[in-house]
């Protein structure tokens, strides 16, 4: 089950506990998060709003992670605050995730009989319950679990997210022909790319370079390989390199062993001017002129040169490239592997600015950016992130690139 993770709430005494660790080993890969075990790793560990908040918030944030890695995340905890939830839900739409809750609701009766039944020292005092089911306000999916065990809950669980998620082994969401979309239900928009530059390459010395000659220098390489466990981690479904020299030696040392087959797209090319390859460097500054130390440096925006790709032709080539990606990988991680003209095309249309000739946007060899494209646009997750910070949790990252 792809894209989703299942948040378990409810008064003690509903069974949560059990009910999650039950739909963990049915919906493998699958990771059981509890609240409380989150909340006892903390001092204090009182039920004060603060340490309550932060160990929620923890909870969702390790989700987010282990959706990343490829794991269905069933979160289990009392989850009262439902305008906490929503804000939440909110979070992972944008991220193209879902989060689904489903509040098991037990009448008072049944939850005072459980509560009898457990060990004395276990027991939760009755007033305290009695105050708890008043005030606890139901969200999401809500499910009566009055008379049942955690076998037959677990079992509702799934019956719901039938209804409301792809059904488990699937690579589609299930809104192809002749599926039926629930009321209510969201499926992710767009493809949640993650782009790569490739890593350094080795130019050949005294000439204007040929792309598809030109590999990767020992320190290229050696990014490449350094992104590795990021891209992994990101485990995407499908993989598109340019068809330059550099950008697939980066993707076969960084995406290699994930047994996915790197689809070539010659639309993902840096603009070149392929007529000047092997051309000598001081040939090359009198046949472009005083744009001749720009384009060397890696930026030829501004030049335009005989019958080459122009800017406006590469950029749409580009963009045109991307703007497919929504319709084909919808809900899907995809990593791109390519060069710093069609990256910085991207950032335009994320920012909605005009930058040509401007690359004063930090993007180093071997590092990361992330975007969502969806069919009404682009954002921007992260800018020029190094695989070091790919590989943390998400709440490591604090701080803006």
């Amino acid at each position: 089950m792809k894209h989703i993770a299942l948040l378990l709430r409810g008064l003690p005494n509903s069974g949560k506990t059990t009910t999650a660790a039950l739909l963990r080993n049915q919906l493998a890969p699958a990771v059981r998060i509890s609240n409380d075990s989150v909340r006892y790793m903390a001092q204090p560990r009182d039920f004060s709003d603060f340490t309550i908040e932060a160990s929620e918030l923890g909870c969702l944030d390790l989700a987010l992670s282990y959706l990343d890695s490829g794991f269905t995340p069933v979160i289990d905890g009392v989850f009262e605050d439902i305008g906490f939830l929503s804000a939440q839900e909110l979070r992972f739409r944008r991220k193209g995730l879902r989060l689904i809750t489903v509040t098991l609701e037990g009448g008072l009766t049944d939850l005072l009989d459980r509560n009898a039944a457990r060990d004395p020292l276990a027991r939760m005092d009755e007033d305290r319950m009695r105050e708890l089911h008043r005030q606890f306000r139901p969200s999401g999916l809500v499910l009566s679990i009055d008379g049942k065990q955690p076998e037959e809950v677990a079992d509702d669980v799934r019956d719901l997210l039938e209804l409301v998620a792809p059904y488990e082994g699937s690579d589609e969401p299930a809104t192809g022909a002749g599926a039926e979309v629930p009321a209510g239900a969201e499926v992710p928009a767009g493809a949640d790319v993650l782009f790569l530059r490739h890593g350094a390459p080795e130019y050949p010395a005294g000439v204007y370079p040929d792309p598809y000659t030109m590999g990767l220098s020992a320190r290229g390489r050696d990014e490449a390989r350094a992104a590795r466990h990021a891209v992994e981690r990101f485990a995407p479904h499908v993989v598109y390199v340019s068809d330059f020299r550099r950008a697939e030696e980066t993707a076969a040392l960084a995406a290699g062993s994930l047994g996915i087959e790197a689809r070539r797209e010659p639309a993902l090319r840096e603009r070149v001017f392929h007529g000047l390859a092997g051309v000598g460097l001081d040939e090359v500054r009198t046949r472009l002129g005083a744009e001749a130390e720009r384009v060397l440096g890696g930026n030829s925006d501004l030049c335009e040169h005989g019958d080459e790709e122009s800017y406006e032709q590469a950029r749409a080539r580009v963009l045109g490239f991307f703007e497919g990606l929504a319709a084909r990988h919808p809900g899907e991680r995809v990593l791109v592997v390519g060069h710093g003209g069609p990256h910085a095309w991207l950032v335009e249309k994320a920012l909605g600015a005009e930058m040509r000739g401007v690359r004063r946007m930090r993007w180093d060899t071997g590092h990361f950016s992330r975007f969502r494209v969806a069919p009404d646009g682009v954002s921007v997750e992260f800018i020029n992130r190094s695989p070091e910070d790919i590989a943390r949790p998400p709440e490591a990252h604090k701080e803006a690139p």
